[in-house]
């Protein structure tokens, strides 16, 4: 069957904890020239550029174009910066579970809050990025409704691949809710934000620790 994978990227494939937005943190300071900017921020399944939009609000700073702009350069200095060190791990084996999916000869894409730059950053980092041809990011939308519309579009258009099958994957009742408004499936791993029992309020068609909990039947 040809399956059509959309995976969130924090909590599901990448590690999340302190470490993880870090860099996303120091722009933000650097650049509006303020200190813990991001402090008391919720960034759980948000859009970058949504959570950028509560910081300038927290600040009494006024959005311009000429404005993201200037943070979208200092931000990507600062994934530069960080390139090299340990900030962004593999979450879970999610590794191994992308490569097999791909190998299977299903179609991978994403959908995240992330920015673009900041998913090629972090999935270069643990070599999956390869595997994702498209995606929908935190530029393509504020909301997650918004920019699973978009990936959705993207990955039809992306070739002739014809899924019989959708699903989506990812750490928060936010993915388990993007899934439904797609007629996905939704696969939900509880290694991120949202414990087992609030994904499983939310009746997940699968649940699992690790993706090996999953048997090759299930996709």
């Amino acid at each position: 069957m040809k399956t059509l994978v959309f995976f969130d990227i924090n909590g599901t494939i990448i590690k999340r904890d302190s470490r993880t937005d870090v860099p996303f943190s120091q722009a933000v300071d650097e650049f509006f020239n303020i200190e813990n900017g991001m402090d008391g921020v919720d960034t759980t399944a948000r859009s970058d550029k949504d959570v950028l939009m509560e910081v300038l609000n927290n600040f009494n700073i006024p959005f311009s174009d000429n404005l993201w702009k200037g943070f979208l350069n200092k931000y990507e200095k600062k994934l530069k910066e960080f390139e090299k060190t340990d900030v962004w791990r593999e979450n879970a084996d999610a590794v191994g579970f992308i490569k097999k999916l791909y190998e299977k000869g299903h179609q991978l894409s994403l959908i995240s809050g992330e920015l673009s730059i900041g998913a090629k950053y972090k999935l270069e980092k643990i070599d999956v990025w390869k595997y994702f041809p498209t995606g929908g990011f935190g530029e393509d939308g504020l909301r997650r409704f918004d920019i699973a519309d978009v990936a959705l579009k993207k990955a039809l258009a992306h070739s002739d691949f014809k899924p019989e099958r959708i699903l989506v994957i990812g750490d928060t009742v936010l993915d388990i809710q993007t899934a439904r408004h797609l007629g996905a499936e939704v696969i939900s791993i509880t290694t991120g934000s949202h414990s087992r029992k609030r994904l499983e309020s939310e009746s997940p068609d699968f649940i699992v620790d690790r993706f090996s909990d999953l048997s090759d039947s299930d996709i």
